[in-house]
């Protein structure tokens, strides 16, 4: 076969895939004498699950699917599971192996999805060994209640959902500059530090900053800290700038694909990309024609461009109740620092520096702490329509909403249940 005849039937193959179903995460937890296994998917799922010894091990086989990533390093507790295996036995079966400390009983389940188009999955391993020994002790009963116990898990056992925060440029990297002489990097670390304290404050919310004073982070890096964070969402902070001086208001943007969404943000999205170009490592495949390592970036970000539009059009109507918009709805570009494949993402511009108004504004400490609620009550209400799986927003149910009228203009404060 020829070059360009690979090449289209792998574009072909490849392409087929983007409309099958996705593996989006995958859960592992240890509840009191078994493990769970509890799978998200977009689409479709009919997985077959069975039992293999010698090695003991548990089998699950989904057709027609991918997944977002690997999951052949993730962490596991201490519990019935040893490792996770991922292959593939043919080319349209992704098979995910669970090594397991014995003879193992499965049970299998499906869950309420949370959003349209979604199935959850949830296995559970039990040891035979240890429900043999319940067995011959007559504690039939006891499993029963422990059962039914380990459905109600304390808070403790929960996570908090993680926020990393990113305040923009740093160090070397100044950003834009205002009429006044004032920096980007500053602004916007002010702006981080605050929204970070509002959302330490929030029972359930954690928030990790990229960086925690005036030194320069590279944009690869800043990815690397979200994923050790094990961050829920990425929140990148900026100030904008223009030559055109009466050019204002706050914009809010996520990953684009295909491209930008407007020339100001294709323009914005080369600015902030000059700091240094990053993103995905897909340096180990080979691929001279640079095809594969193209078409394998853009199904990896697939799964989460969704979501971070809808995180970004939460955020920018709090916002639009505290200053005035640039643009009215999310805007896409191809910011590298929005890449993590499977963390939503959002860029907001808070303002233009370059306007002396603006300026004035985004230095004044009221005003950036204005700026930091109006974003924390967009995340809440973001995380109030999709909770992370296995966090304590999820266990503590709906939040709601309520809007307070303050003469003709209105002001709003999420007060979620768990407060």
């Amino acid at each position: 076969m020829s070059v360009r005849g690979l090449a289209i039937w792998l574009t072909l193959f490849l392409s087929s895939h983007a409309f099958s179903a996705r593996v989006e995460s995958l859960v592992v937890k240890q509840e009191g004498n078994h493990s769970v296994a509890l799978f998200t998917l977009a689409g479709e799922c009919t997985p077959k699950v069975f039992a293999l010894t010698h090695p003991d091990r548990v089998v699950v086989d989904f057709n027609q699917t991918h997944a977002v990533r690997s999951f052949n390093h993730m962490p596991l507790p201490r519990g019935f599971i040893d490792h996770v295996r991922t292959g593939r036995p043919t080319p349209n079966t992704l098979r995910l192996v669970f090594d397991v400390a014995g003879p193992s009983t499965i049970k299998t389940s499906r869950l309420k999805p949370l959003q349209a188009h979604q199935c959850r999955l949830q296995i559970e391993f039990f040891s035979k060994r240890n429900l043999r020994n319940l067995k011959d002790t007559k504690k039939e009963v006891a499993v029963k209640k422990s059962m039914t116990h380990v459905k109600n898990l304390p808070s403790r056992r929960l996570r908090d959902v993680v926020v990393v925060i990113d305040p923009g440029h740093g160090g070397k990297d100044p950003g834009a500059s205002g009429p006044r002489r004032s920096v980007e990097k500053n602004i916007v670390l002010a702006i981080a530090v605050k929204l970070k304290r509002l959302i330490d404050k929030e029972p359930g919310m954690r928030a990790v900053l990229t960086r925690h004073g005036d030194y320069y982070v590279g944009l690869r890096e800043r990815l690397n800290i979200a994923r050790r964070a094990n961050a829920d969402v990425f929140v990148s902070i900026h100030a904008d700038a223009f030559i055109n001086h009466h050019s204002f208001g706050a914009s809010v943007f996520s990953l684009s694909q295909t491209g930008a969404t407007s020339e100001a943000a294709r323009w914005l999205a080369e600015k902030e990309n000059n700091s240094e170009l990053g993103g995905v490592n897909l340096s180990g495949l080979d691929d001279r024609s640079g095809l594969i390592r193209t078409v394998l970036l853009d199904l990896s970000q697939t799964a989460t461009i969704s979501s971070s539009l809808q995180m970004g059009k939460r955020v920018l109507r709090y916002l639009d109740r505290v200053t005035s918009l640039h643009n009215s709805r999310v805007e896409q570009a191809r910011f590298v620092v929005l890449k993590s494949p499977d963390i939503p993402s959002i860029l907001i511009e808070t303002g233009f520096i370059s306007n002396p108004r603006e300026e004035k504004n985004l230095t004044n400490n009221d005003y950036q702490g204005q700026l930091s609620l109006a974003i924390l009550h967009g995340l809440q209400h973001y995380f109030h329509d999709y909770p992370p799986h296995g966090t304590r927003l999820e266990s503590m149910g709906n939040a709601f909403l309520h809007i307070v009228k303050n003469g003709a203009r209105k002001k709003s404060t999420v007060t979620p249940s768990w407060a």
